[in-house]
């Protein structure tokens, strides 16, 4: 069995095209998560590959849209993530386990590291916890077997990320650039809505309860939408009743066509909401992201090798 450690950004969506891939290529694949802020205790089985068995709230937020987004893909949540791959084991045949956010998760033994690190943020301002947003030192970085720069598509200095990058890093680790594209929007189940050029020069009311809500914004406006109203609420944040009606009686005031969320939001708002327009009358649409990679033929070859080796599975 393989071990793919992925430290993921905060769409959680790097892992879709990964999982994606190795199960096209007829590979089992399973996605491990902890399950942050889920409202459960223990190992939950948030899909069995064919169906969705628990909903957001017990699964979290992030392991029930990988669920929903990686049709035949296993996942599961646990705080102890060795203790769920077992589990798998004993009740199915896995050959990849994909890891959510676990570049620290050390007492895994892994075939792959793949480490995250977002253009958007300068290498000026790389520095631990509380201080920054790292979890470990920089020396953590020698074990990234490639580097996912995610974001390039905004500006940011690529010659010094790169030089920073190399100080650190084995001389032989790949770095490659990716990016995602807001291509569609729908509606709260899923329907198509329409493509997001669809929206050019529309006033916008946008809310967005993710690690770095302002880039979502930043998106909407470089696609030509015009944000009357922009919300930031905490990571993970559940959305109550009040706080939308709040938010939609503000965007209509300020003239908004449509309130914009993220899929991560859509799975974080209150299970009797009215799913196509909201009880203000104001649509809620979901903004669909899509992968994107500049060197993607680079990336699938170190998957499939990855993926074809056979080691023993070790705490």
């Amino acid at each position: 069995t393989s071990y793919l450690n992925d430290l993921l950004d905060n769409f959680n969506r790097q892992s879709m095209p990964i999982a994606r891939h190795l199960a096209g290529r007829g590979i089992s694949v399973a996605i491990l998560s902890r399950g942050y802020r889920r409202q459960s205790q223990g190992l939950v089985e948030v899909s069995d590959g064919t169906t969705t068995l628990v909903g957001a709230r017990e699964g979290g937020d992030e392991p029930w849209l990988l669920a929903r987004a990686c049709p035949g893909v296993r996942v599961v949540v646990d705080r102890q993530r060795y203790e769920a791959g077992c589990w798998l084991l004993r009740h199915t045949t896995v050959s990849v386990f994909l890891l959510d956010d676990g570049y620290q998760h050390l007492r895994l033994a892994r075939d792959l590291n793949l480490l995250l690190v977002d253009a958007a943020e300068s290498p000026d301002n790389w520095h631990l916890v509380p201080a920054g947003r790292l979890r470990e030192p920089l020396s953590g970085m020698r074990r990234a077997d490639a580097v996912i720069v995610t974001r390039s598509d905004h500006q940011f200095d690529q010659e010094l990320l790169e030089a920073r990058l190399q100080r650190w890093l084995r001389p032989e680790t790949p770095i490659i650039y990716a990016w995602h594209e807001l291509r569609s929007l729908h509606t709260i189940s899923g329907e198509l809505v329409a493509e997001s050029a669809a929206l050019a020069g529309r006033a916008v009311a946008a809310i967005a309860g993710i690690a770095r809500p302002e880039i979502f914004f930043e998106d909407l406006r470089r696609l030509g939408m015009r944000t009357v109203l922009t919300q930031p609420f905490a990571d993970h944040h559940r959305y109550t009743r009040a706080e939308l009606e709040m938010v939609i009686a503000k965007a209509r005031a300020a003239g908004a066509s449509a309130l914009l969320i993220t899929e991560k939001d859509a799975a974080n708002l209150p299970g009797d909401l009215e799913l196509t327009t909201g009880d203000a009358g104001l649509p809620i649409l979901v903004a669909r992201l899509e992968f994107r990679c500049r060197d993607e033929q680079l990336l699938t070859s170190i998957l499939d090798r990855v993926a074809t080796r056979k080691t023993p599975v070790e705490a």
